[in-house]
């Protein structure tokens, strides 16, 4: 067997421009408003089984209170993340590469194929066209 086809990860890029900016920031922004209304209702969920559990003299009242501490953290860890990426994307200058992310794409492959060079593969997009493919 000389030639087999094999999958490979293709790098998908993002050349940055303003809309691209843009509607970056308007995802992030929608997601940081989600967050907040579902810290929102928690805060007021933890607040309210606190005051149930502390007047039913529950035995693990303190266990429960680290508990919902511990996932309310969570929460501020993950708006965290998604501000600081609010504030990446605004630094990022105007036709500036960023990678989006990686696709499966199949090749063939052959006997003396450079193998190091079929994964160097990358599709760039620019405002959701395609502007060039490189190391096809």
């Amino acid at each position: 067997m000389s030639k087999i086809n094999i999958m490979r990860t293709v790098v998908v890029k993002q050349v940055v421009t303003e809309d691209y900016k843009k509607k970056a920031a308007a995802k992030i922004q929608e997601t940081l408003k989600k967050l907040e209304a579902d810290l929102d209702v928690f805060d007021k969920n933890a607040k309210k089984s606190i005051t149930e559990l502390t007047l039913k003299g529950h035995p693990q009242i303190n266990q429960i209170k680290q508990q919902l501490e511990v996932e309310r953290q969570k929460l501020n860890a993950y708006k965290q993340k998604f501000m600081d990426e609010l504030k990446i994307i605004s630094k990022l200058s105007i036709g500036e590469e960023v990678v989006q992310g990686t696709i499966d794409s199949p090749v063939e492959i052959q006997v003396g194929d450079n193998f190091d060079a079929l994964n160097r593969t990358e599709i760039v997009i620019k405002d959701g066209i395609i502007v060039e493919i490189r190391g096809n």
